[in-house]
């Protein structure tokens, strides 16, 4: 019992330091990037100037960084918000009782999924039916259902910037319960009409892969305009400083 506590302790120790020395190595990598660069301007041209100099030139290139990942995304660890995904709506043992109106529809007006897609709906859908204690949970294994079929409706382009809602629906019935013999392969799953039926109800979520790129962009691009226009106040200050003091020409 002591010997537990002493290692979860010593988990949770380890992993603070481990957080803490994450936070350190990012704080010096900027200290001493940025802080060099900012040390050699300063020496040559001044604190003002060499400090509007770096954060301009900083700022600059953090705006460029942020373009080149909104307009081309790269499988890389790079900035991007959520992908697009299904999301589970409800559960329904009858089309006409679903609260989503296309559902209503798509046995008759809807097509059949893909096979390629209909992997990626089977996945949201065993996350959602065999989530302990879930909204929708119906089974405990997506091995205890099987599907039978999933049509779509909707979806494609509406308008500039705008789409129609692209709408699934997969018919799921509980899997018959086979005594497999020793040394003998299993059967393939087949539902069990004694069984009841399910439907699921998916929306298509567009997701936002690009926004956090194109905020990112445009923060720092503000910061950068901001930067530049000090860099020129201070530049007219300067000559205005510099004809002051030098005679009139003749």
């Amino acid at each position: 019992m002591g010997l537990g506590i002493l290692a979860a302790e010593a988990t949770k120790h380890l992993d603070l330091i481990g957080r803490l020395r994450g936070y350190f190595i990012v704080v010096f990598a900027v200290g001493l990037f940025c802080g060099s660069i900012f040390l050699l301007l300063s020496t040559n041209l001044g604190a003002r100037l060499g400090f509007l100099i770096a954060f301009a030139s900083l700022s600059g290139f953090l705006m460029l960084l942020g373009l080149i990942w909104f307009t081309n995304l790269t499988p890389l660890n790079a900035l991007h918000g959520p992908p697009p995904h299904w999301v589970v709506k409800e559960v329904v043992d009858d089309p006409a009782q679903a609260k989503t109106e296309k559902a209503r529809t798509i046995v008759v007006e809807g097509v059949p999924v893909e096979a390629a897609a209909q992997g990626e709906i089977k996945a949201t859908v065993d996350s959602a039916l065999t989530a302990e204690g879930g909204t929708f949970q119906k089974y405990s294994a997506p091995t205890d259902y099987v599907v039978i079929n999933a049509d779509k409706i909707g979806g494609g382009g509406e308008s500039f910037f705008r789409h129609r809602a692209l709408y699934s629906l997969m018919l799921v019935q509980g899997a018959k319960t086979v005594e497999v013999l020793p040394g003998g392969a299993p059967p393939a799953p087949a539902p069990d009409p004694a069984k009841p039926k399910h439907y699921v109800v998916l929306e298509r979520d567009l997701g936002a892969m690009r926004l956090p790129p194109l905020v990112m962009s445009t923060a720092f691009a503000l910061l950068f305009a901001l930067s530049v226009y000090a860099l020129h106040n201070l530049e007219r200050a300067e000559q205005k400083a510099k004809a002051g003091l030098e005679p009139a020409p003749a």
